[in-house]
C-alpha cells in the first residue's frame, strides 16, 4: 500500500457467515466486522434471537420504551451486539433455505456459530459437509463445552457457564450464600473474543499452506484462564480459594466506599506500608499512623471492621471523583465507580478517545453505542454501522452474490424461507417447536 492508497482493513475481502444468537457468536461477528470483514448474520423467520415480538409498551431494552411495530428492529440488546453485519433470512430446515446457504458457503471464507451442540448437524450444515463445497472453508462452532467431552450435549447460557467454570462460587460476599449473585455473562464476552482471534489465526494458517479448518471452541474454557491465579493458588496450597466480597487478604484499606451523592461509590487500594502513611496524610489523620489498631498491616487487616469506618466517614464527605483524584495524587490506587450510563457517557477519558459511536438506526432512531474496542494506526475513523433490520439484504446477498432471479426471490417469500417479518412463535424457542408441543 503506498502512503497515497486508501486504507484498506485488515479483513477486507474476507466473507463470514453467521449463524449465532445472543451473545457469544454475535460478538466474534461485530469484531469480525469491525476490522473489514463482510459480516452475512443468517437468521430466520422460523426462530427470532432478536427479543419478543410483542412485548408490551414501557418495556425496558426499547428506545424511550417504546417497541414499536418492528420490535425486532429496535431492540437494544441486538442492535448493540450485531454492528456492521448485514441480515439476511433463511429458513435452512427447508430444502430451499438449505441450498441457498451451501451456495453461499461456496462463495465465502469463514461458517461460525455458538448453537449448541448437535445443532449445525440436524441442519445438515456441519463441517464434513460444508467442506465438500469449499475444501478450504474455516468454520468455528462454540457451544458452552466444546464439542467433545461429556458435557458437550449439555445446553448452556451465560450463568450457568459462569457457574461451571467455578467462578459463580468467587462473586460476591462472604456473608452471603450462592443464592445470591448478579447476573455476569463474562464467559460470553471471552467466547466472542477469542473466536474472532482464532479466526484471524486461522486466516493467516490458511493464507500460508491453503488449508482450512474447523475450530472447536468452549465459551467455559476460553473464559477459564481468566481465573488462572484461582487454579494455581489450589494447586500450591490444596485450599479453596473464599468469596472476598471488596476486601483483600494482603490490603487494608481495599473496598468500595460510599460518597458524596446518592448511591455514589468511589473504590481506594492501600497496597504497602509507604502508601499507608500518604493515605494517612491525605485524611488527614496522622495519628492513624500510630495508633495501635493500625500501625501493621497485620493489625489493620485484624481490625478491618473500624478501618472501613473511618475511610467511608472520608469518603461520604467528598465527590468520588474527588477522592479518587487526592488518592492518585499520592500514587494510591482509586477510582470512581460509574454506572453504565451518564456517568460513561460523559467520562473525559472515553469521549476523547472518542469511544462511543453516534448510530442512526432506520427503526431504532439515533443513540450513542459502544464502539470497535481497537484502533489501528493509518486507518480512518471506527467502522460503525447499524445493527441490520431482519432480513434487509436479502436481495442484495441472494439476488446480486447468488444471482437469484426476481421470481426465485418471491418464491423463497411466499414459502416464508426469505422474508422481513418474523412468523408467530418464532420468538418462543421456534414456529416448529411450538407445533410440535401443541
Amino acid at each position: 500500500m503506498t502512503a497515497d492508497a486508501p486504507y484498506e482493513l485488515p479483513l477486507a475481502g474476507v466473507r463470514a457467515l453467521e449463524v449465532a444468537e445472543i451473545w457469544a457468536g454475535p460478538y466474534c461477528g461485530a469484531l469480525l466486522g469491525d476490522l473489514g470483514a463482510q459480516v452475512i448474520k443468517v437468521e430466520s423467520l422460523q426462530r427470532l434471537a432478536r427479543g419478543p415480538l410483542n412485548p408490551r409498551p414501557g418495556t425496558a431494552g426499547y428506545p424511550d420504551k417504546e417497541p414499536g411495530q418492528r420490535p425486532w428492529n429496535r431492540s437494544a440488546n441486538f442492535n448493540a451486539l450485531n454492528r456492521n453485519k448485514l441480515s439476511i433470512t433463511l429458513d435452512l430446515a427447508s430444502p430451499e433455505g438449505l441450498e441457498c446457504f451451501k451456495d453461499l458457503v461456496a462463495v465465502s471464507d469463514i461458517v461460525f456459530s455458538n448453537y449448541a451442540f448437535g445443532v449445525v448437524d440436524r441442519l445438515g450444515i456441519d463441517y464434513e459437509t460444508l467442506r465438500r463445497i469449499k475444501p478450504d472453508l474455516l468454520m468455528v462452532l462454540m457451544p458452552g463445552y466444546g464439542n467433545t467431552g461429556p458435557y458437550k450435549r449439555y445446553r448452556s447460557m451465560g450463568m450457568t457457564i459462569d457457574a461451571v467454570t467455578g467462578h459463580s462460587a468467587l462473586r460476591g460476599y462472604p456473608d452471603e450464600d450462592l443464592s445470591r449473585l448478579s447476573l455476569v455473562h463474562h464467559a460470553d464476552a471471552v467466547a466472542g473474543l477469542t473466536a474472532s482471534f482464532a479466526i484471524c489465526a486461522a486466516l493467516h494458517y490458511r493464507a500460508r499452506t491453503g488449508k482450512g479448518q474447523f475450530i472447536d471452541l468452549s465459551q467455559a474454557e476460553a473464559f477459564m484462564p481468566h481465573m488462572g491465579e484461582i487454579f494455581l493458588e489450589y494447586g500450591l496450597t490444596g485450599l479453596l480459594r473464599e468469596r472476598r466480597g471488596n476486601r483483600h487478604p494482603l490490603m487494608a484499606p481495599h473496598g468500595c466506599y460510599p460518597s458524596l451523592g446518592d448511591d455514589r461509590w468511589v473504590t481506594i487500594a492501600v497496597r504497602d506500608e509507604e502508601e499507608w502513611q500518604a493515605f494517612c496524610q491525605v485524611l488527614q489523620m496522622p495519628d492513624l499512623v500510630v495508633d495501635a489498631r493500625f500501625s501493621t498491616l497485620a493489625q489493620r487487616l485484624e481490625n478491618r471492621d473500624a478501618l472501613d469506618e473511618i475511610v467511608a466517614g472520608w469518603t461520604s464527605a467528598r465527590d468520588r471523583y474527588q477522592a479518587a483524584q487526592e488518592m492518585q495524587a499520592r500514587g494510591i490506587p482509586a477510582g470512581p465507580v460509574l454506572n453504565c450510563g451518564a456517568d460513561t457517557y460523559d467520562d473525559p477519558h472515553l469521549q476523547a478517545r472518542e469511544y462511543f459511536q453516534e448510530v442512526n438506526h432506520p427503526d431504532a432512531g439515533t443513540h450513542l453505542l459502544s464502539g470497535p474496542i481497537w484502533k489501528l494506526d493509518g486507518a480512518p475513523g471506527p467502522l460503525h454501522q447499524p445493527a441490520p433490520c431482519l432480513g434487509q439484504d436479502n436481495n442484495y446477498i441472494l439476488g446480486r452474490v447468488l444471482g437469484l432471479s426476481d421470481e426465485a426471490l418471491n418464491s423463497l417469500e411466499e414459502k416464508s424461507v426469505i422474508g422481513t417479518v418474523p412468523l408467530e412463535g418464532a420468538d418462543m424457542g421456534g414456529v416448529r417447536r411450538i407445533q410440535r408441543a401443541n
